[in-house]
């Protein structure tokens, strides 16, 4: 939950390998070396996958196409999760997402998340000191932070 809310969207194969069965904790270290390691999806990746099931590359896919990817490959969604996603996303009146689209609105979403934890963090250094490990005993000492490269803003057309 964590990595999600840090922009990551790791399998469950990326999880074990940070979590296996001897982990019993991590400290702020150990989750700043897994984000650094572990990079966020960009908006080219994002776009192969949804190419994968858009073999027409028609740039629109499904609601039924996005539910059944969603529920049944990868990391399955429950249908409350898809349903949630469905709801932000702008399905046409043929009920076609345009994932060009869903993806900046991802990226848009990630990038500000990010913002807001490093934000909160940097105005909580109290909570950082007290909640994240072996950082206790550094309060002086500035922790390097991942920062979310902005996206190439695109200009949009006004209806």
């Amino acid at each position: 939950s964590v990595l999600h809310q840090a922009g990551r969207n790791p399998s469950q194969q990326t999880l074990e390998k940070y979590w296996t069965a001897q982990t019993t904790a991590l400290n702020f270290d150990d989750f700043c070396a897994i984000l650094k390691q572990e990079k966020p999806a960009t908006k080219a990746e994002l776009l192969e996958a949804f190419g994968k099931i858009d073999p027409g590359r028609t740039g629109l896919i499904s609601h039924d196409q996005l539910y059944q990817i969603l529920t049944t490959r990868g990391d399955k969604m429950s249908c409350e999760e898809v349903k949630s996603i469905a709801e932000q996303a702008e399905f046409n009146c043929s009920g076609k997402l345009d994932y060009n689209k869903f993806c900046e609105l991802y990226l848009a979403v990630r990038e500000q998340c990010c913002r807001n934890a490093l934000a909160r963090l940097e105005r909580d250094t109290g909570m950082r000191q007290q909640h994240f490990g072996n950082q206790a005993g550094n309060a002086t000492e500035r922790i390097p932070l991942p920062v979310a490269k902005s996206s190439p803003k695109t200009p949009r057309k006004t209806e």
